[in-house]
């Protein structure tokens, strides 16, 4: 299972008059994957994905809390740095940023006694559907000019938005009865571990495997 705090309602870069701001709330990530721009030319990077998940990442728990109907729950975050504006031709585009996906230690855990293979694999999708739907914003804002900086942020915001949206449209898919079950379905769970590599390596949006 996952949870995904919004990083439109969490992570909320505003404008100001210096060409640096302060970080703001949110994630941690690594370099990202197929990403449009040249991991060379300056600009945004994603740090904190992609990575390999363990168990080490998850609080061990001997029992499922309240309410809970699976063994395991991610829990993730994303932050953009401190933002750093240059100015080329009369627009303003960020500079070199790193947007940070991380865990959310306090509420990623696992069921001692239900720790598998399979169920960290479903774990690792929960985690890479996030991560390569951050990838996209951060290539995405790397493409975004204004002659303002305020209308800059704007578009920044909204982007984070629309991705963070795909990113939990997707994640309940994964999770529904008609796709993995949470896991439970070997067949479509193995269709979407295909898919997220797939367009890890291809650099296309993720979408539902076929």
């Amino acid at each position: 299972m996952c949870e995904n705090p919004s990083p439109a309602r969490s992570n909320r870069p505003v404008p100001a008059g210096s060409t640096t701001e302060p970080p703001h709330a949110g994630f941690r990530s690594a370099q990202a994957e197929g990403a449009a721009a040249s991991p060379a030319q300056p600009g945004p990077t994603l740090v904190g994905w992609p990575r390999q998940l363990a168990w080490s990442d998850f609080n061990d728990i001997q029992s499922r809390p309240s309410g809970e109907s699976e063994d395991a729950r991610i829990s993730m975050g994303f932050r953009p740095g401190r933002l750093v504006y240059v100015q080329e031709g009369g627009e303003f585009r960020l500079g070199e940023v790193e947007f940070s996906m991380v865990l959310n230690a306090a509420g990623s855990w696992v069921v001692v006694s239900a720790k598998t293979t399979t169920l960290l694999a479903h774990e690792q999708g929960h985690f890479d559907i996030v991560g390569l739907c951050y990838r996209d914003l951060v290539a995405e804002i790397r493409t975004l000019r204004d002659r303002s900086r305020r209308r800059l942020i704007l578009a920044v915001r909204r982007v984070m938005r629309e991705h963070d949206q795909r990113a939990e449209t997707l994640t309940r898919e994964y999770d529904s009865q008609q796709q993995t079950n949470h896991g439970r379905d070997s067949v479509r769970q193995q269709a979407w571990e295909s898919q997220i590599q797939a367009c890890r390596q291809s650099g296309a949006p993720l979408t539902v495997p076929p």
